[in-house]
């Protein structure tokens, strides 16, 4: 008998045991992963330079000064208690740390941020099995480079940190899937109960997630709900989404909330001016939030118990330890369990109304095409090529999808007064239901259609909710850039390099790109009049005929198939150039200037200035950090100042819309609205005046379907856009709010 000879798998290389090559083999593998170590290193390093590159330089945002200011009073010894109007506690904690480790600084503030959005670079690489290794460098890529995160990883908000979860959280999944391995179980309830006590967009990533699985397992909790089969049948889909429920029972307890109004009690307290804050229980709702919050932490620790015993009923436990301790600072705010547990789904279900920023529904469609579109562009073809491989399995929610958008964007029927009729919400159902069926009608893997769905969902989610702020945009960038990444990496598995036809790929790359210059400058550009206008035309398309002869030349040497691929790299190319160039002006050219509209009602720069002047008349007179420095309120203006000024101890917030005594005040900084009068200002010298804050002219708002449509042949509109994309050129001035610095007498020696 002849002993067969067994081979191993190592990195791509198959090697057999007894092979006395082995170790040529191994350096091979060496070398290879070397090299693809090494360029993520490399990604890594930009990123990070990309990331500290002038971090302190913006001036603080009006969110920034809260989460600054918080932090420090917990730095210097005053503690934190968990408050939902600036999220989960998380960050609070992490900049308190990183001030105790650097100082307090503007740096110092954003590098929690700054070295979180690094680090995620490097999660794709645990998920490369399945991205593949193109794939994952794209997707580290594009990471490092997106404008929205990039602006984000720069930014002191807990957004960049719930990146880096849902991807952890995600990656922690498949990785179970895939394994087995119950650590993937302990990573995911780690990440769960950190992305709870960070932000409450953990919810929506909870939602995402527990559909997703409810769509893969559908037949099986059909089947479990007429009584056909028991829970231990469920597949590793719904072993996973019971999972997801005994993590996140207790988390939504708040949630019943919902059904105030019906059963009359107040559950989530929506009234501003009374003394129960905002999203915790009053009176009778109290003692029924208390039973379900027990209600709902005993049936995840029974099930936890029950089902799956060895691999869920620990993880639940560390869940519950980490959302214990960090909810309640570890153990210095025992009410953080009612304010982390309750009132943080409380607080957004009561402030749903309120529709902060209160931008349109289309808010995330112009954004993304500003900022995001290469990942979403790719994501789109994409998409497009998959439903043509489906044919007509996703021909109905193609055609429900197509006839709500008509109904929808028809104001007649879907709106009477201004305000969504039945009409409207039943094709809005529809629209969203189809939306979300989509990609479960593809021909394509799981893992693709949990891509299509996460990038779907997420688009639908945040532009469903009442507030819209340019930072949520990078939870719909994220499953995007994945999904880009996965279809860039099959796209270039397709593609055959041959020595021999070298030059036939840069005669091909060549033209396109040439085409894709010519096609720009038709549709774009000024061509002149009359009778130069008709040959400029004509002399474009002549060189595109004698292009497409070229392209057909060279593909009866290396087919169409291929020809089409190579031709479809000059656009990726470009639209990689064009997104490093926006991600370079926003975050630094227009990092505090809301020419961006990314950028929110942004702190203006010379806040950062002012703060300078005065400290630089504190130190220079005898008062130093004792200096009288009056605040005025009006407007919020107190923040930022409130960080700005946290380390002087004789500060004042007044409301100088009233009558203030500001006899022992050396440095006034007013509202526009409340300048000195005429009797003070012999005592006082204004230094300057300047804005406040200032956003960008949204001019955007209310714009109707036909408005859209009618757009698309208004070449008017065509420039101003191009205008807009390419030099932030504005058609409308800045809005702005300003202030006034004043300056007692006796101080202008240290000017």
């Amino acid at each position: 008998m002849h002993n067969k000879t067994q081979k191993r798998n190592i990195g791509g290389y198959w090697i057999n045991d007894n092979d006395t090559n082995e170790k040529l083999y191994l350096q091979k593998l060496l070398t290879k992963d070397f090299i693809y170590n090494s360029i993520f290193l490399l990604i890594f390093l930009f990123a990070l330079s990309l990331r500290l590159y002038s971090l302190g330089d913006r001036a603080v945002h009006h969110d920034e000064s809260l989460h600054g200011y918080f932090a420090y009073q917990m730095y210097i010894g005053n503690g934190y208690e968990h408050n939902p109007l600036m999220h989960g506690i998380f960050l609070f904690q992490l900049v308190s740390l990183s001030f105790f480790i650097f100082g307090d600084s503007e740096f110092s503030l954003r590098l929690p941020m700054a070295l979180t959005g690094s680090l995620l670079i490097f999660l794709p690489l645990l998920i490369r099995d399945r991205l593949g290794y193109i794939g994952t460098i794209f997707a580290s890529i594009m990471l490092a480079i997106s404008p929205s995160i990039l602006y984000f990883s720069r930014f002191a908000r807990n957004d960049i940190f719930m990146l880096f979860i849902f991807l952890l959280l995600v990656i922690s999944m498949w990785k179970y899937f895939s394994t087995k391995e119950s650590k993937w179980l302990y990573v995911f309830s780690i990440f769960m109960a950190i992305g709870f006590i960070t932000k409450e967009t953990q919810y929506i990533f909870v939602a995402i997630l527990s559909l997703f699985l409810i769509f893969m397992e559908k037949e099986n909790i059909k089947d479990w709900l007429f009584g056909k089969v028991p829970i231990s049948n469920f597949n590793k889909y719904g072993k996973f989404l019971l999972f997801i429920m005994i993590l996140s029972a207790p988390m939504l307890a708040a949630s019943i909330s919902l059904f105030q109004k019906i059963l009359n009690i107040t559950l989530a307290n929506k009234d501003t001016n009374s003394i129960t804050p905002i999203g915790l229980p009053q009176s009778d709702g109290q003692l029924v939030a208390l039973i379900i919050t027990l209600l709902l932490i005993i049936s995840s620790f029974t099930l936890s118990f029950i089902f799956y015993r060895k691999i869920f009923f620990i993880p639940f436990l560390i869940f519950l330890a980490i959302v214990f301790l960090f909810f309640t600072n570890f153990l210095s705010n025992l009410t953080g369990i009612s304010t982390g547990i309750w009132q943080s789904l409380g607080y957004w279900i009561a402030q749903q109304d309120v529709a902060r920023g209160g931008q349109p529904w289309y808010y995330y469609i112009t954004l993304g095409s500003i900022y995001e579109f290469l990942p979403i562009g790719i994501s789109m073809l994409g998409l497009s090529y998959f439903l043509i491989k489906s044919r007509y399995t996703s021909f109905l929610p193609l055609i429900t999808i197509i006839i709500s958008f008509v109904i929808l964007a028809d104001t007649q029927a879907s709106y009477t007064g201004g305000k969504i009729n039945s009409t409207g919400i039943l094709f809005q159902i529809l629209l969203y239901f189809s939306l979300l069926i989509l990609p479960f009608t593809i021909k394509s893997s799981n893992f693709y259609k949990f891509l299509f769905f996460w990038a779907i969902s997420s688009f639908l989610f945040y532009t469903y909710a009442g507030e819209k702020m340019p930072w949520l945009i990078t939870n719909i960038t994220l499953p995007f850039i994945l999904l880009s990444s996965k279809i860039l990496n099959d796209f270039f598995s397709k593609v055959k390099f041959s020595n021999s036809h070298l030059k036939y790929y840069i005669i091909v790359f060549f033209a396109a790109l040439l085409s894709i210059i010519l096609i720009w400058r038709l549709f774009t550009h000024d061509l002149g009049i009359e009778t130069q206008q008709f040959l400029s035309i004509w002399l474009i398309f002549l060189i595109l005929g004698f292009l497409i002869f070229i392209l057909q030349w060279v593909s009866t040497a290396i087919t169409k198939k291929q020809t089409l691929y190579f031709f479809l790299f000059p656009l990726l190319f470009i639209l990689l150039i064009f997104t490093i160039r926006t991600s370079w002006i926003l975050n630094f050219n227009n990092y505090d200037t809301p020419s961006e509209m990314m950028i929110y009602t942004q702190t203006s720069p010379h806040l950062h200035k002012v703060s300078k002047t005065i400290n630089d008349i504190a130190i220079k007179s005898s008062d130093d950090k004792s200096i009288r420095i009056s605040v005025d309120t009006t407007d919020a203006f107190s923040w930022p100042w409130q960080w700005y000024l946290r380390q002087y101890n004789n500060v004042s917030f007044d409301d100088h819309s009233q009558d203030i005594n500001i006899d022992d005040v050396s440095i006034l900084l007013l509202s526009y609205k409340n300048d000195l009068k005429s009797s003070e200002r012999n005592n006082f010298i204004q230094k300057q005046k300047f804005p406040h804050r200032w956003w960008f002219p949204e001019k955007y708002r209310n714009i109707r379907f036909s408005d859209v449509f009618f757009t698309l042949f208004d070449k008017s509109r065509w420039d101003n856009s191009i205008d807009y994309f390419m030099y932030r050129k504005l058609e409308h001035d800045l809005g702005s709010i300003d202030s006034y610095l004043y300056i007692r007498n006796e101080y202008n020696i240290y000017d």
